[in-house]
């Protein structure tokens, strides 16, 4: 993930309260009907987040390849599922956030620890 989104996300908390929200509604769309695509339709309220946001928030994560939509028609709407690179990046996102909440100094250390690890792993590959 580039650094830039990773500051924003961190830095705007409800952006990852709108990624997991999907991400868990998802999950539990998949857990009753194993067909499931995973598509869900348009969140209009998401807890902690102010309604007015949403649009605003939405059109971020789709920038950012967290979050993809599409349109199924006039009377259906907007339907959105959660990327890979969202999956893969929303435990990282909410590992740094609980950190930084709990210490600020604690999530730099884990930023740098962060770093070697996709080095290391750049370089293996």
């Amino acid at each position: 993930m580039i650094d830039f989104e990773q500051e924003q996300m961190l830095e705007n908390p409800e952006w990852c309260l709108v990624l997991r929200h999907y991400s868990q509604t998802q999950v539990q769309v998949k857990e009753q009907d194993p067909e499931s695509d995973g598509w869900i339709i348009r969140q209009n309220e998401v807890e902690g987040v102010i309604a007015e946001h949403l649009p605003r928030i939405h059109g971020k994560l789709i920038a950012f390849d967290l979050l993809k939509f599409q349109i199924a028609g006039r009377d259906s709407g907007v339907f959105y599922k959660v990327t890979n690179s969202g999956n893969k990046m929303l435990p990282r996102l909410e590992k740094k956030l609980r950190k930084l909440l709990a210490s600020p100094d604690a999530a730099e250390e884990s930023d740098d620890q962060d770093d070697e690890i996709e080095q290391d792993y750049a370089k293996s590959a």
